[in-house]
């Protein structure tokens, strides 16, 4: 009985010892920009958002990596901007609902990225989400002088995720410009400007939608920008 018992254990201890050994899955972060405006810039009809992913997988193809997407879209509740109203409610739109209710206000959407991102900057940004869904945010489409943790507009929203001072832009520019101020705001924790993952952008279901992909640059969309181009003659 005793060598039976024995028995048995080394076989159990060289099971252990033999057995395949688990493979770590990998994670890789990513930041999508996204900027909302008519053709005619016009603030009410203007929109900054931007969603940043979790992939875990194993392998070279992100096609077979499961993900985790949190967007930053901070809206009214009614999702109807009135650039005067005092706070209010606002809601922060997932990433579908937002993108077809820009296009139904006839409004261009734009993209940068997907670009891969260090972790630090997703767990902030998914810190940012929790905030603005735990009811303690407002909305004011135009929040200077307020505290953006208490009310803020959807620029201020998403370029809080990066710590720091407040984002200031400067000249009256929404949506393309505004997008990208953000986005250069968040530089620093992209790993390289120039790599974008289109496999990213098709698993979060970006391809069924007209998007505008941009290069990582400054569109120079902005009121300041048309402007200067109107008085160099240059449409």
């Amino acid at each position: 009985m005793r060598k039976h018992s024995l028995g048995l254990a080394c076989v159990a201890l060289l099971s252990v010892l033999f057995a395949p050994a688990a493979v770590r899955a990998d994670e890789f972060y990513y930041l999508v920009m996204f900027s909302a405006q008519r053709d005619a810039l016009e603030a009410q009809y203007a929109h900054t958002f931007a969603t940043f992913v979790k992939a875990t997988g194993q392998g070279p193809c992100l096609a077979n990596y499961a993900i985790e997407a949190h967007t930053i879209s901070w809206l009214p509740a009614t999702l109807d901007i009135h650039l005067w109203a005092r706070p209010e409610c606002g809601r922060n739109v997932g990433l579908q609902e937002t993108i077809r209710w820009a296009l139904s206000n006839c409004e261009r959407v734009s993209m940068w990225g997907p670009y891969r991102i260090q972790p630090c900057l997703y767990a902030r940004a998914v810190r940012q989400c929790a905030l603005l869904e735990s009811g303690r945010v407002c909305y004011k489409a135009l929040d200077s002088f307020h505290n953006t943790s208490r009310v803020s507009n959807c620029i201020h929203a998403v370029s809080d995720v990066v710590e720091g001072s407040r984002l200031r832009v400067l000249s009256p520019e929404w949506g393309d410009t505004a997008s990208w101020y953000v986005l250069r705001r968040m530089e620093p924790c992209i790993i390289d400007v120039c790599q974008v993952y289109p496999c990213i952008a098709t698993q979060l279901g970006l391809d069924a939608y007209p998007l505008v992909r941009r290069p990582f640059e400054n569109p120079r969309s902005g009121l300041m920008w048309r402007t200067l181009k109107s008085l160099a003659g240059k449409q």
